[in-house]
């Protein structure tokens, strides 16, 4: 049975009884992760319990095609349904599943519960068409979550603590999530723990608990790109790439930086002065920060910023629409403002 990837959560908490087991597989580790944890919670009161759940691996099963069988047939001391976990399963363990499905003594209503995670298969895979195309199996897809999941995800383990966000906070948190989902629960945890008593997430918070371990590298490539510094753009976008920040969440870094850059600009041609112009940034400027934006402020005019975020903007739809890689999307965005902050420059010096 095929599940789609937007009736996965539905499905796991509500296995119908026929089903005797599940495939859970794909890209995004921690999901894999998070939802096996969730599936062998609901067959056993100890997960722990090495008499109620029995983790086999695949290199065993790829050696002794029966041996899966006889675990599923196997009952449990206690009288609870056992699970069968196979991790990090491929190809090789399909004639044994296959076994499982074909013997009629697996439907025992006490026979063991088959549980398999794997990697990303491909939709030619054996074991994914396996479970795909028996009414009794189900393959589970577990891919990183796209804007709308993250954004259903930050608002209930907010809300279960009882706390609200600011949609700005909220739009923030989700542009500094990534793809994996328990790294994602682990940060959103560190946010809530952060705000305390506090019933309502600011965007100040979010950067304070946040900001540090996804922005240090990716505010560099933004600065670097702002100042036109080709050299330094590239060196820290390889930075970036290799801390495995998502290209999204630098396209949206820099959007704030240009808009806030924008903000500023037209405080002070409206005569007010820079530093209460600064003041007035929520929230305010970090120290690492305020130079560059300082000296930017002197050579970017109002076209050219507007022009950068059209940039970035372009950039961030086609990272969403179209086929391009989310990296040569960002790349070439921020490639893009350093030659226009470069021209700034010409035009000031001239």
């Amino acid at each position: 049975m095929k599940i789609l990837a937007t009736r996965v959560e539905q499905f796991i908490h509500s296995i119908d009884a026929e089903i005797r087991a599940v495939l859970v597989y794909g890209t995004d580790n921690g999901l894999v992760r998070e939802r096996t944890n969730h599936i062998v919670s609901l067959f056993s009161s100890d997960p722990s319990d090495p008499f109620n759940t029995v983790e086999i691996t695949k290199e065993k099963l790829a050696k002794d095609n029966s041996h899966l069988l006889d675990e599923v047939l196997a009952i449990s001391f206690n009288g609870e349904r056992r699970v069968i976990h196979v991790r990090e399963a491929n190809d090789d363990i399909t004639n044994s599943v296959s076994a499982v499905l074909e013997d009629e003594s697996a439907n025992d209503p006490m026979a063991g519960f088959l549980l398999i995670d794997a990697g990303n298969l491909s939709p030619r895979s054996s074991l994914r068409i396996l479970f795909e195309r028996s009414e009794q199996f189900a393959a589970l897809p577990c891919y990183p979550d796209n804007e709308k999941n993250l954004e259903f995800l930050v608002l209930d383990m907010i809300k279960e603590d009882g706390k609200s966000i600011e949609n700005s906070a909220l739009k923030l948190v989700i542009s500094l999530l990534g793809s994996d989902r328990q790294i994602n629960r682990t940060e959103i945890e560190k946010l809530v723990l952060f705000a305390g008593s506090s019933t309502l997430i600011t965007e100040e918070m979010v950067l304070v608990s946040l900001g540090d371990n996804s922005e240090s590298s990716s505010e560099a490539a933004v600065i670097a790109a702002a100042n036109g510094d080709y050299k330094n753009l590239s060196l820290h976008l390889e930075k970036v790439w290799a801390d495995g920040v998502e290209p999204i969440s630098v396209i949206r870094h820099a959007q704030r930086h240009f808009q806030r850059l924008h903000f500023v600009l037209v405080q002070l041609k409206s005569g007010v002065e820079i530093d209460r112009a600064l003041k007035q940034l929520k929230p305010p400027l970090f120290w690492r920060v305020s130079r560059p934006f300082r000296s930017q402020l002197e050579f970017f005019s109002l076209s050219a910023i507007q022009s950068c975020l059209v940039k970035l903007t372009d950039a961030e739809l086609a990272a969403k629409t179209t086929v391009m890689p989310t990296i040569l999307a960002c790349d070439r965005a921020l490639i893009s403002v350093a030659q226009i902050s470069r021209n700034q420059r010409n035009v000031n010096n001239q």
